[in-house]
């Protein structure tokens, strides 16, 4: 498969294998560390964390802020992948996202959205992998890119940016099924989120944003991205 082909001109999404799993493992290890857990398999770490109040939930995400090293590591697990669509000189997300996804009702989640909205260029990709096995629907959803468009395009004639059309799409899609190893990259195009789900363990994710340096970053700066050359 052409991946680059198929982010442009096809689906707007790619589910495929990381290149690396031992660096992606060696992420998921220093992750944990960081969040200080004395617990190193993921399913205890996903446990605890769904039985945390929110203050627990703030500190453990102020303990993530000393990772500043999750955007290299998760490109170094991707480089093929990256070096396909972007070549090996990028720009690169400073600061990759972890992504914490709770079980039940009035949890965090991601509401509908798409990532152009954020400010980032058309000709950014982003690479969202777990840190573990998706069950159930606690994955994420994602709109084909022509339907997508068309969305955003009905909205922006409106005068609207993820209105109710777009916040409605929870309940319409069923979440991408991953397995560990898994990643998937998308253009910005691509309209996403995730559903409320019962589950007793919280999802874990880890996500970051790229362009070839070729191309412009518009209104993200230096503040957002720092060049990154892949070997």
């Amino acid at each position: 498969m052409n991946i680059l082909n198929e982010l442009v001109n096809g689906s707007g999404y790619v589910v495929t294998k990381i290149n690396d799993l031992k660096k992606f493992n060696e992420l998921r290890r220093v992750l944990i560390k960081k969040m200080n857990f004395k617990e190193k398999d993921i399913l205890s770490v996903r446990k605890k964390i769904s039985n945390m109040n929110n203050a627990q939930i703030n500190r453990m995400m102020i303990n993530l802020l000393s990772l500043n090293t999750a955007s290299e590591m998760m490109i170094e697990s991707c480089k093929n992948i990256v070096k396909e669509v972007s070549g090996k000189k990028i720009f690169l997300q400073r600061r990759a996202n972890t992504i914490f996804n709770l079980p039940g009702k009035n949890q965090r989640r991601q509401w509908p959205h798409y990532e152009l909205m954020s400010g980032i260029s058309p000709y950014s990709f982003v690479l969202w992998a777990p840190f573990h096995d998706l069950e159930d629907d606690d994955g994420v959803f994602y709109y084909k890119n022509q339907d997508s468009i068309k969305m955003i395009k009905s909205e922006e004639k409106k005068g609207l940016v993820n209105g109710p059309q777009i916040l409605k799409l929870k309940n319409k899609l069923k979440p991408t099924k991953l397995k560990y190893g898994d990643v998937i990259i998308f253009n910005p195009f691509i309209l996403h989120g995730n559903k409320d789900f019962n589950s007793n363990f919280t999802r874990i994710a880890c996500s970051v944003r790229f362009q070839s340096t070729l191309m412009p970053i518009m209104q993200k700066n230096s503040d957002f991205f720092k060049f990154y050359k892949i070997n």
